[in-house]
């Protein structure tokens, strides 16, 4: 949690997707909503992410380009090998919510899929502090992962995988395909886990 809340500095501001692990829908029928109706689903999540929260760029094949409409998804798990990369500067909001209840699909990052194609998750601002801009590029290869540091290839006129150098620009999306596009980001900083490729602030 960021000591004060809402002083962030500079750095990048983007829209990101939370990953926030288990989604679990309960119904009731004392339970309030902003509209003063009752009855309707309560939701909670495995790892709820919040204003203040240090989250790191979310590694996962299903993170692509299209699958997340051009915006990153970030996680509030950090550990030495991810770091961290951003503050979250607003109160998260839905995007889609589920209308059954029960443990939905997605809590895990092998069915993480299944919720960014329901639409099932939370959004919000994320300051990137060490990242000054961010463009639309296509990838060369299809070995690039979400925080993977990239170089530009000449021969190719595309973003190729730069391995563990630390290059100044990173991928916010998963390329596993040749030749697809990817949000690239300029001015990162800090080290590179051997182990995922991950481009972020050191955890120590």
């Amino acid at each position: 949690m960021v000591d004060k809340a809402g002083l962030y500095g500079g750095g990048l501001e983007l829209t990101c997707i939370l990953f926030e692990g288990e989604l679990t829908s309960t119904a009731g029928t004392s339970i309030f909503v902003e509209n003063g109706a009752l009855g309707k689903l309560s939701h909670s999540f495995a790892a709820t992410i919040s204003e203040g929260d240090l989250v790191s760029v979310h590694n996962n094949a299903a993170n692509d380009y299209d699958a997340c409409n051009g915006i990153p998804v970030v996680q509030g798990t950090l550990s030495t090998t991810t770091g961290w990369d951003g503050i979250v500067k607003s109160q998260p909001v839905w995007h889609k919510i589920p209308t059954s209840a029960g443990a939905h699909a997605g809590g895990s990052d092998t069915t993480w899929a299944a919720t960014l194609s329901n639409g099932w998750y939370r959004v919000a601002t994320i300051t990137f502090p060490g990242v000054s801009m961010a463009v639309r590029g296509v990838i060369d290869g299809a070995d690039i992962v979400a925080g993977c540091p990239v170089g530009w290839d000449l021969s190719e006129s595309a973003w190729g995988d730069a391995g563990t150098d630390l290059t100044g620009c990173f991928s916010f999306h998963d390329g596993s395909t040749d030749a697809q596009n990817a949000l690239i980001g300029f001015g990162a900083t800090g080290t590179v886990a051997a182990s995922s490729g991950i481009a972020g602030f050191k955890v120590l």
